[in-house]
């Protein structure tokens, strides 16, 4: 009879452990690191590694060469998360949220400064926008990216801002680092970010950061959506800047980040 060990890939097992040098504080890694801290040839370890390039699992700095998880990494992540507990737990107090007050609720995960929306329930009788399920370059024009901001040092926040493109999406988006700067710390000062039109035009987002409950560290965001044509900014603001720091704690426990 053979045994469970003789049905091991150990290969599998080498590829896994690659991936799972990634996290909060290790976003990218060199070939060297990964064959060092693995205990792999460089042979083997170029191997994996440009396979998962090929693949989309990684990405390569073309001046550093350092490799990031790739948009198949983000992807795989989003859809292990639809098949946690957790993010049933979040699905069922984004739910009790929507179905007393109508309102269209996203809530998104952060991953090397790339957001992942995963999960959102759109408002009944009301004019949507079609927002991208992973969006790039989005820090400081989406609430969800305000409120990522705001959870970072001023060290951290000045290095951010200095080093993102800030690209005109509508004539109301903020591209003044500056005014960016002066946006964030007013989104520290308050608990939640507000975005009008800066994204999309029409779009009115209100949006909080998740915090993780053991580490401390921004995980994501929640945000209410709306539109300018059936409300009015100080309307969101008056309604719904308490809520959204409330339902934003509350999903900040139960989101695993260990």
């Amino acid at each position: 009879m053979k045994s469970k060990k003789q049905y091991f890939s150990t290969s599998l097992e080498k590829g896994l452990k690659i991936l799972s040098l990634f996290n909060k504080e290790r976003s990218s890694i060199s070939q060297t690191e990964i064959s060092k801290l693995l205990g792999l040839n460089m042979t083997s370890t170029y191997r994996y590694v440009n396979t998962f390039v090929d693949l989309g699992y990684l990405v390569k700095e073309p001046q550093t060469k350092r490799l990031k998880p790739g948009i198949m990494c983000i992807s795989l992540s989003n859809n292990l998360m639809h098949a946690s507990n957790a993010l049933e737990l979040v699905k069922n107090e984004v739910d009790k949220i929507y179905a007393f007050h109508n309102i269209t609720i996203d809530v998104g995960l952060v991953n090397d400064e790339v957001m992942m929306s995963v999960y959102r329930r759109e408002a009944e009788d009301t004019l949507t926008h079609n927002l991208p399920v992973i969006a790039a370059n989005c820090l400081y024009n989406t609430s969800t990216g305000k409120s990522y901001l705001s959870t970072l040092s001023d060290s951290k926040l000045k290095e951010t801002i200095d080093r993102i493109s800030l690209q005109k999406k509508t004539a109301k988006t903020i591209t003044d680092k500056q005014k960016l700067w002066d946006e964030i710390q007013k989104t520290k000062a308050r608990g939640y970010s507000l975005c009008i039109e800066e994204y999309i035009p029409g779009l009115i987002a209100i949006g909080t950061p998740l915090i993780g409950k053991n580490t401390g560290k921004c995980l994501g965001a929640v945000s209410f959506d709306f539109t300018i044509m059936q409300n009015k900014p100080e309307e969101v603001v008056n309604n719904y800047s308490k809520l959204i720091i409330e339902i934003g704690k509350t999903i900040s426990r139960l989101l695993p980040d260990d």
